[in-house]
């Protein structure tokens, strides 16, 4: 998988997951406990920025190898 695509994906999820976040707590998830709906969707958030981070090392790796 091209880095572009990974980093586009990972965009993607971010911004889906902040989005997402709310919204289920006002629609599907209403009956759920906040707190562990919360720690849900962070886990999905820092999962994305954890993409995003790798993403620029590596590419600062393959940047330094040429």
């Amino acid at each position: 998988m091209s880095v572009r695509l990974r980093i586009w994906l990972a965009w993607a999820l971010l911004v889906g997951s902040v989005i997402g976040w709310p919204l289920s707590a006002l629609t599907l998830a209403r009956g759920e406990p906040p707190f562990v709906l919360g720690l849900s969707w962070l886990a999905i958030t820092l999962t994305a920025l954890d993409i995003l981070s790798t993403q620029d090392v590596r590419q600062q790796h393959e940047d330094d190898e040429r």
